[in-house]
């Protein structure tokens, strides 16, 4: 059974038990709501996206999910190189979400696993371990075990918090959040081995494999922290109370079951990998002359690079495709790591001496291409950047090799652990290459302190990926006061900007101290505001009432629904409440009565501000008809990776690996304004099958979350997207779109900021001023300003040169030679700047004023001198001749050349004779003048 089989059964069998299949969600991890994780780097497990159901937050589509998650862990990435670990795989789970609990979660496993209608796994190569204070879970086993005729207690193994706990050791140190205990399966992969208590060991020895972790939150963990400046020193318990509605979490990692049922101790050699691995296996003997026999699982010194490769292509490959790029923080650097770490096993161990990452990716294709389509329609974006960042990363092998040597001079026997790892964590340069060069200068590595440097970033790290990032941190809860009314919402702000409705929760904002600002929370059940979400700013404007009037300044997003930050600018209420304006300076229990009292809860208009959305939606539609023309332009390999959409300005992120020429800017702006005079009619579609959408060809973006119906925008044969944003109705309405600026966002990454409408116009008339008034003060037409800006710069030109000849030759003083000869004084110098002019002019400062003086110039131009001589008056009649002095001193350097008495020059070949020359002047000058 391959893994797309195994895939299959596993949905098809939850599906059997009333699950609801729902899609993967992207590796940036975006909940069902679609809002940002912002405290996780990737999607880890399944049931990351499901986060607003598990908190109540958002209610399931159905109380039973089941799916196939795309995960990246990328804690333990030393690890990685091992036949298990990995940091890309696929995790199946099943969830319920207040529906059913321990026994059917544990008995519909061990069906899906043992069942010969399913996986037909056999029992006795199994075995499970549970948290040491859980007997429900532990009876529940021992049912199943009993009934197979298998003793519970050979079968089933009690383990601590730290092994059998969700997050680890949660029951007892927190963090604040739901928690439970967890149940794993385990399979038997060495023959006729026990099943040791300390299981880790057992795994890591390759004994025993995990292949499904049941947990069952069922606990809310109640605690503060211990010291808020200091949240490293963890949390004092205050109680764990029972959830409401105890849900289920499973997980089953798709590689390692599929390992399994093939009969393999190694997940490389299931067919998820072995088109990886059979490539690498073939460069491998191709590259390197020492491996021309090698196969895969005859040498573990060249297996194990090959795992690595083979497990970071896969994670490089969907991060790129779901929109993450290499960088020097957060996601794109843990991308860059993983990049750099699969180059240096290459280079190093497997002897690859060329490029050779891009060369792997289409067989990540040929393993995942099917289910995940993504990796064909970003072929390009991720052969370029795979290509782009192995070029870049041998320049910081360079770099690093420097970096080595600087450090290591510092060193007498001991190169110091920190050192190390700031070699490797930085610069991603491997321990074993340090140790190498380090022994070449006779230095022992430092271990310890490396290994402690790696533990303490590790743990760093492994606190980011806990419970506290899965469910976020406690929060001091908000004051909320509701009507009782649904909490359900209907947006017609598609259709309507201004609508009655009503206030169904409100929630007042406090100060520093704890007292009322005059700014609220509003929670409408019916609302014409847009909420900031795919690009675009949340909408602006106003509530009102006959008694009180909101200055609506944004609208977000919570839980898929909206909620309006809103100023209070008019109330009119009476009791104490009246003695505050505006509700300003209230206590929270005087503003809790208040609110309590039903002021704000009455019909209400909700009013949009119409200006500013109309300035919106045309940049919205802008943004697709550009987004559409750099696809067109630049190539298919375009990707949108970031917008910004404003009323008075839109910002479009791309994927793209160069700066573009004005001449492509050009025509881009052109091609827009074109696709806005067409006068396109734009076409919205909702609820259009996800499916329907892809085989049209709409444009699915990164980073977003989509379910099975979708909305899409279609403008013409120009473009179609899937957008829950708002737009024109044709694209005429944009009036005129101009380019402000186009630069670098991020490694891979350009930005262009562009306007339109009125803001187009506005632009480009500031600088139909500036033209104005720059005609006016050259007095040229403004035809003509290119000329004379090229007339001016020409004239700047001739000014510096004519400044650079004058600096060279004054000031002489302080780098010229004097020499008395017979009664007259030689002068002479170097001059390496200016110009010929320049030595000109500094031959005639060093005779000026001085009747009785020889002045002798050598200006030094490449491997070639030229000499020039000034004799003054006085000096002629001694008999000094600068045609014959100048012949003689320029010989000495292979030259020659003459002139009159008074003035002349000459050339030389060699100017590493200068000096030579020089030191002689004073003889030649003294022979000439026979003295």
């Amino acid at each position: 059974m391959n893994a797309r089989e195994l895939r299959h059964r596993f949905l098809e069998f939850f599906k059997s038990k009333d699950h609801r299949v729902h899609p993967s969600a992207p590796l940036i991890p975006i909940d069902v709501t679609g809002k940002m994780d912002e405290t996780l780097l990737f999607t880890g497990a399944g049931m990351v996206q499901f986060k607003p159901y598990f908190r109540g937050l958002a209610t399931p589509p159905h109380t039973r999910l089941v799916d196939s998650q795309k995960c990246v862990r990328a804690v333990d990435i030393e690890e990685v190189g091992n036949p298990s670990h990995l940091t890309f795989f696929e995790m199946l789970g099943n969830f319920s979400f207040g529906d059913y609990f321990k026994r059917e979660a544990i008995e519909w496993a061990w069906e899906f696993l043992t069942s010969s209608e399913w996986l037909g796994i056999d029992p006795k190569k199994l075995c499970v371990t549970v948290f040491e204070a859980d007997d429900e879970a532990f009876d529940l086993w021992a049912e199943i075990w009993r009934a197979g005729g298998y003793e519970p207690s050979e079968k089933i193994h009690r383990l601590g918090e730290d092994k059998n706990y969700w997050p680890a050791s949660a029951f007892s140190h927190g963090p604040p959040g739901p928690c439970g205990p967890c149940s794993e399966i385990f399979f038997q992969v060495a023959p006729d081995s026990e099943m040791a208590n300390d299981y880790v060991v057992d795994e890591a020895a390759g004994r025993w494999l995990e292949i499904w972790n049941l947990v069952f939150m069922q606990y809310e963990w109640k605690g503060h922290l211990k010291d808020a400046d200091k949240p490293h020193l963890g949390y004092v318990k205050e109680g764990l109370d029972p959830l409401p509605a105890p849900c289920i979490d499973t997980g089953s990692g798709l590689e390692r079951t599929s390992a399994v049922l093939a009969g393999f101790g190694d997940v490389y050699l299931t067919d998820v990998f072995s088109p990886i691995v059979r490539l690498l296996e073939t460069f491998t003997r191709e590259r390197n002359s020492n491996a021309a026999s090698y196969r895969y699982g005859s040498n573990e010194a060249l297996d194990r690079p090959i795992r690595v490769i083979a497990d970071h292509i896969r994670t490089a490959s969907f991060c790129i495709a779901d929109g993450v790029l290499p960088s020097n923080q957060g996601r794109g650097y843990v991308l860059r790591r993983l990049i750099r770490r699969a180059i240096l096993k290459g280079h190093r161990d497997l002897g690859f001496a060329e490029l050779f990452l891009a060369d792997v990716f289409p067989s990540v294709i040929e393993a995942l291409g099917d289910p995940y389509v993504e990796l064909s329609e970003r072929r390009e974006l991720i052969t370029r950047t795979l290509e782009g960042e192995e070029s870049l990363f041998r320049a910081t092998l360079s770099e690093g090799m420097r970096r080595f040597a600087t450090l290591a001079s510092e060193c007498r026997d001991v190169f110091p652990g920190e050192s190390a790892f700031f070699l490797y964590d930085t610069l991603g340069f491997p321990i074993e290459v340090t140790q190498e060069l380090a022994a070449e200068r006779g230095l022992a590595v430092d271990f310890d302190g490396y290994h402690k440097c790696m533990r303490e970033a590790q743990e760093r790290s492994r606190a980011a990926q806990g419970a506290a990032d899965v469910f976020g941190g406690s929060e001091p809860l908000m004051l909320t006061v509701a009507d009782g009314s649904s909490a359900d919402q209907d947006f017609v702000g598609y259709e309507l900007l201004e609508t009655e409705t009503r206030i169904a929760q409100i929630s007042p904002r406090f100060g520093p101290d704890q007292k009322t600002t005059g700014d609220f929370q509003v929670f409408l059940n019916r609302t014409p505001f847009y909420a900031e979400s795919g690009g675009q700013v949340g909408d602006t404007g106003w509530i009102e009432a006959d008694q009180f009037s909101f200055r609506v300044t944004n609208t977000w997003k919570e839980a898929g629904m909206s909620w309006c930050d809103a100023k209070l600018v008019r109330f009119e209420g009476s009791g104490a409440a009246s003695a505050h304006a505006n509700l300003v300076g209230l206590d929270r229990d005087q503003i809790a009565s208040v609110l309590k009292g039903g002021v704000f809860f009455r019909p209400v208009r909700a009013k949009v501000d119409a200006e500013r959305r109309r300035d919106i939606v045309r940049n919205h539609t802008a943004t697709h008809l550009l987004h559409a023309v750099l696809r067109e332009t630049l190539g298919t390999h375009v990707t949108q990776a970031g917008s910004l959409v404003a009323p008075d300005r839109l910002r479009f992120d791309f994927t793209h690996p160069a700066a573009l020429s004005q001449e492509q800017l050009d025509e881009i702006e052109r091609k827009v304004n074109e696709s806005i005079s067409a006068g396109t009619n734009v076409e919205i579609r909702t609820n259009v099958p996800i499916s329907v959408a892809r085989e049209q060809g709409a444009m699915m973006l990164f980073g977003e979350k989509y379910g099975d119906l979708v909305r899409t925008v279609r403008v013409g044969d120009i473009s179609l997207e899937l957008c829950g944003g708002c737009h024109v109705s044709n694209t005429a309405e944009i009036g005129l779109f101009k380019i402000t600026a186009e630069g670098s966002s991020a490694s891979g990454v350009r930005r262009i900021d562009a306007v339109t409408g009125l803001g187009a116009y506005e632009w480009v008339q500031h600088r139909e001023v500036m033209l104005r008034t720059l005609s006016t003060k050259l007095k040229v037409p403004p035809a003509e300003l290119p000329r004379a800006v090229d007339r001016l710069q020409e004239a700047l030109r001739d000014l510096k040169r004519e400044k650079e000849q004058l600096l060279a030759a004054s000031d002489t003083a302080a780098d010229y030679s004097e020499v008395h000869v017979g009664p007259l004084l030689l002068r002479s110098r170097i001059v390496r700047v200016g110009g010929i002019e320049a030595a000109k002019l500094a031959v005639d400062k060093l005779v000026e004023n001085l009747p009785n003086s020889v002045g002798l110039v050598a200006y030094q131009e490449g491997d070639k001198v030229i000499f020039f001589a000034k004799v003054s008056k006085i000096a002629l009649a001694e008999g000094a001749h600068a045609g014959n002095f100048v012949r003689e001193v320029a010989a000495i350097t292979g030259g020659g050349g003459g002139g009159s008495p008074a003035f002349a020059q000459a050339g030389g070949k060699d100017a590493g004779k200068v000096e030579e020359a020089f030191r002689a002047a004073p003889e030649l000058l003294k022979k000439q003048l026979g003295a």
